[in-house]
């Protein structure tokens, strides 16, 4: 059985957490100690307030392209273009000056057609994983309820278009074990399932997404010493773990500002269609039809990700699992249609 981590209650050697991002995608590559932005992520006429660096032949041999506190023109932007770069460098100490930069600039960047869609949607990753991390860290709810709605109006238009291929989103995704990427993912994934499923309506669709995004706001008031332990679980940790959901909706259950299909994303995630789910045993139609997609979407995250107990395992490793509890664990029509995402 799997717990709300993606685990199983069976010891697992510790495993060491490699960096999965690659030079090959958009994401931010640690390189030395400068980590690679993408140069689509930059816009004319705006100021950054960090150096940026190329990359040279060796490590080692980074140079330095434009100081600080510089406006950045166009002419500097076709010219690397020209000489075929896609990346930049900053200095680790700066990132998080490039990070508010990103943030500012988001809207532009996501509506520019010119840059590939797989390239806006990890300049999308990129805010939305910071965002959470901070708002996780500080522990204000409203702040990430606030944040929370705010970005998924752009992760819904953006995951849902028609012309989002679901591979070249998933190539530059992030899985790591953190609380705040778990939870860009699953939002990733809901939106995507939930298209495939039928839902056109935008609002819903957004609604979604963020109910999505707080599905594990309960997880953090678990300590880290439970949620990464290497080791098997103890019954009172495993205890401690399935209280996450009831947590969750405790937290935000009063609020007037979510609707009751993302307060069941958030309650029900870790229901089964057989009845032997937590916290309240539903079957069936009992589940609200938010919550089976977030159930699916949240275990094949987990599953696919790296974890301090565990390696993430294959995409066809984790289909095979799934589909053994279709109709008992998974709602069918949900497993269904997220392996065509998958797979056509």
């Amino acid at each position: 059985m799997y717990t709300g981590t993606g685990r199983r209650q069976t010891s697992a050697a510790p495993t060491s957490l490699a960096s999965t991002a690659t030079t090959s995608v958009t994401t931010a590559t640690a390189v030395s100690e400068y980590i690679a932005v993408p140069i689509a992520t930059l816009r004319p006429d705006s100021q950054l307030d960090c150096a940026l660096y190329l990359e040279g032949e060796c490590e080692g041999q980074e140079k330095l392209y434009r100081g600080a506190h510089l406006p950045l023109e166009y002419e500097q932007l076709q010219n690397l273009a020209k000489q075929g770069r896609t990346k930049v460098l900053v200095r680790s100490e700066e990132y998080g000056q490039y990070q508010a930069y990103l943030r500012d600039n988001l809207s532009e960047v996501l509506d520019d057609e010119s840059i590939p869609l797989a390239r806006r949607f990890a300049a999308l990753d990129t805010v939305l994983r910071g965002v959470l991390s901070e708002s996780f860290a500080a522990g204000d709810n409203d702040a990430t309820v606030d944040a929370c709605r705010r970005l998924s109006v752009q992760v819904a238009d953006l995951v849902s278009r028609d012309d989002a291929m679901e591979t070249d989103l998933l190539a530059v995704m992030q899985h790591d074990y953190y609380t705040f990427t778990h939870s860009a993912n699953v939002s990733y994934y809901c939106t995507m399932l939930a298209a495939r499923l039928g839902v056109e309506d935008p609002d819903e669709l957004q609604q979604i997404t963020a109910g999505a995004l707080m599905h594990d706001l309960g997880k953090l008031e678990i300590p880290d010493s439970i949620l990464t332990k290497p080791g098997r679980l103890s019954d009172e940790e495993f205890a401690i773990i399935r209280r996450h959901p009831t947590t969750g909706f405790r937290q935000l259950c009063r609020r007037d500002d979510l609707s009751h299909g993302q307060l069941m994303m958030v309650y029900q995630h870790h229901e089964r269609m057989d009845g032997g789910g937590y916290p309240t045993r539903m079957v069936g139609d009992e589940i609200h039809p938010w919550a089976r997609i977030c159930a699916v979407a949240d275990v094949y995250e987990a599953l696919t990700s790296n974890r301090p107990y565990r390696k993430a395992l294959s995409r066809e490793v984790t289909l095979e699992i799934m589909l053994r509890d279709s109709g008992t664990a998974f709602d069918q029509d949900c497993l269904k249609a997220w392996v065509e995402c998958l797979t056509q």
